[in-house]
């Protein structure tokens, strides 16, 4: 299965895959929240989906689907709220117990708890698992392969900052690293 979020229309439109590699499709879906943005696959096949919300502040939520081999994106969570402004990008813990995303408005990383039946729930009461600064815009994340590290793209300061990830799944920040040109976009880590 592909999906593609459209953020101007609220859809997220799946593909299947043929065995000959071949995407036949759309199959339009409507999404739970408003600005469907990034996501997320857990090996259990749930997906997590970030809904800024227009950048709208306070509105930003996550919401989880158990995506169908017919292309249907069945909800296992609906918009669980984040109290921040403009999730971006999600990533997942291999171990499938949280999952995070950047608040590109807002400056800071929101953390999910997340169920066996892909269910969410926010780590903390205000959503800020982790500050990645004042005037910080926390573009992009990336999970080392263990899922112990976490480390944010800062495109307004053009820095990577890095985030031990906890057992309870909070973050304890480890430092950055800098002088990224302006204008990077995009992390991978391994």
């Amino acid at each position: 299965l592909l999906v593609v979020t459209e953020k101007g229309t609220n859809i997220m439109d799946t593909y299947i895959v043929g065995a000959d590699g071949r995407a036949s499709g759309p199959i339009p879906n409507a999404s739970s929240g408003m600005t469907p943005f990034g996501f997320s696959f857990d090996i259990r096949g749930d997906m997590i989906v970030s809904e800024a919300f227009g950048g709208a502040p306070g509105l930003g939520a996550l919401s989880s689907y158990h995506p169908m081999a017919d292309g249907s994106l069945p909800i296992n969570t609906a918009s669980a709220p984040d109290h921040q402004a403009a999730p971006c990008w999600v990533v997942i813990t291999s171990d499938c117990r949280y999952t995070y995303t950047t608040n590109t408005a807002d400056g800071t990383i929101s953390g999910y708890g997340i169920g066996e039946d892909g269910s969410l729930s926010l780590l903390d009461e205000d959503g800020v698992t982790a500050i990645t600064g004042p005037g910080s815009v926390p573009i992009d994340c990336s999970l080392s392969a263990d899922s112990r590290f976490l480390y944010v793209l800062n495109g307004g300061f053009g820095t990577i900052q890095g985030f031990r990830v906890e057992d309870d799944g909070s973050l304890t920040p480890i430092g950055s690293v800098g002088f990224l040109p302006m204008g990077a976009n995009g992390l991978a880590a391994r």
